[in-house]
């Protein structure tokens, strides 16, 4: 579904819009400037207008089970509203002073504002529902022009949340296109990119190899990677805070960058880590039961072979898998940081902290959020340590995917990437 100035166009006429997308961005940035209260406001009207009784048969509709689709509701409210927007802008870009100041040295004044980069071409992740959505809701925050690229088997909701947003308010439609062309058009991407000043690209390692490749080199590119996450286990930790690791683990499917992937265990001793690795696969079975699993029947069955395999392939002393419920945990002797085979299948790995800065360093730009489970005597010096590594975000086990308002993106703070300080001196 394509979205072109408030309206809804066939593939064909994207095309044929495509081909004169330099004219169509002229003409919208010749518009007025977009003013953030305008967006809020239209943002809080749309958060208001989501009902649940018209969005939650929508979200089950499309594949969410009733307690997702009630979750993912009522997130979509929260940071729509004017409340969650005005103190995300607040923090990520301060107080209100003009931003006139004397520097050293000079004898005269500067001012320096904060710009739209000008258009922005978004290339959305498909792992979280309305994804794509939230990425055009900064650009439109900053001022920018905001030209979608739609994931791969997006179910349509991205573009109907942002034709509503449309239809409250008129003065948004011009900064918003909407192309759902395959990945596959690199042609037509390329022609989209050559109009951005900026490509934002969500994904793994090849869905920014591809964007590198649109982008032409004086494009800015803005990453956010795929990254890894885990959680840290030292010293004796109660079961609460294993609990709130393996809800992680369900809730989340393991899909995000943000999801647990597995657990480092402060030992170097492979029989602790299998001990380990079987006590933390019941507390996992034990939390699954209570939150449905989005799991495809294919895609079960192959990951019940990948597992098989994993036991027939396994050297002795080098790993063991525990299977319970539909739910597993390989225990490794390895301190590797690897991706798991996700939907409820994670990892043990030992990783003793005299070896945790040597280890995790070598993942400098892979790593996201560490669940630090230990001893509040022991955090600090944990903390301390995980700060080298590249990790950056420390938190607790239930709320490694839950992000707060004005949170930083894999360590930076988003919307300051999609403006410029514009300098003035008199």
């Amino acid at each position: 579904m394509n979205l072109v100035f408030g309206e809804f166009l066939d593939n064909a006429a994207a095309k044929e819009a495509v081909s004169r997308l330099g004219e169509l961005v002229l003409e919208a940035r010749r518009q007025p400037p977009l003013l953030r209260d305008t967006v809020i406001r239209a943002c809080d009207r749309l958060s208001r207008s989501l009902r649940d009784e018209d969005c939650i048969p929508l979200l089950t509709g499309m594949g969410l089970s009733p307690e997702k689709a009630k979750a993912e509701l009522g997130y979509a409210r929260f940071v729509t509203s004017r409340e969650y927007l005005t103190s995300r802008l607040i923090r990520e870009f301060g107080g209100t002073e003009d931003g006139r100041f004397t520097p050293c040295g000079e004898d005269r004044p500067v001012r320096l504002e904060w710009k739209p980069l000008g258009v922005l071409m978004h290339i959305a992740a498909g792992n979280v529902d309305a994804a794509p959505v939230y990425s055009v809701l900064e650009g439109l925050l900053t001022g920018n022009v905001n030209i979608l690229k739609l994931p791969g088997g997006d179910n349509g909701l991205s573009v109907l949340l942002l034709k509503k947003l449309i239809e409250i308010e008129p003065a948004i439609e011009k900064y918003v296109f909407v192309f759902d062309f395959p990945s596959a058009d690199t042609e037509t991407l390329g022609r989209i990119a050559a109009v951005s000043d900026a490509v934002t690209v969500w994904g793994g390692d090849e869905a920014v190899s591809a964007a590198r490749k649109l982008a032409m080199p004086d494009t800015k590119l803005i990453e956010w990677g795929h990254k890894l996450s885990f959680a840290y286990v030292s010293g004796d930790v109660g079961i609460s805070a294993l609990e709130g690791a393996a809800k992680n683990i369900c809730e989340t499917e393991q899909l995000l960058c943000n999801s647990c992937q597995g657990v480092f265990l402060d030992t170097d001793d492979f029989e602790e880590v299998c001990r380990f690795a079987e006590r933390f696969a019941a507390i996992l079975e034990k939390t699954a039961e209570s939150i449905p699993s989005s799991l495809p029947p294919a895609v079960a069955a192959q990951k019940t072979l990948e597992l098989y395999t994993e036991e027939l392939e396994a050297e002795p002393g080098s790993k063991r898998v525990y299977r319970r419920g539909g739910v597993s945990v390989i225990a490794y002797n390895d301190s590797e940081l690897t991706a798991s085979y996700a939907f409820r299948n994670c990892w043990v790995r030992p990783l003793p902290k005299d070896k945790l800065l040597s280890e995790l360093s070598k993942y400098k730009n892979l790593l996201n959020t560490a669940a630090l489970l230990c001893p509040k005597k022991d955090r600090a010096e944990l903390e301390a340590l995980f700060e080298k590594t590249g990790v950056v975000r420390i938190t607790s086990g239930e709320r490694m995917s839950r992000s707060y308002c004005g949170a930083p993106h894999d360590g930076e703070l988003p919307l300051r990437r999609y403006m410029k300080l514009v300098s003035y001196e008199y």
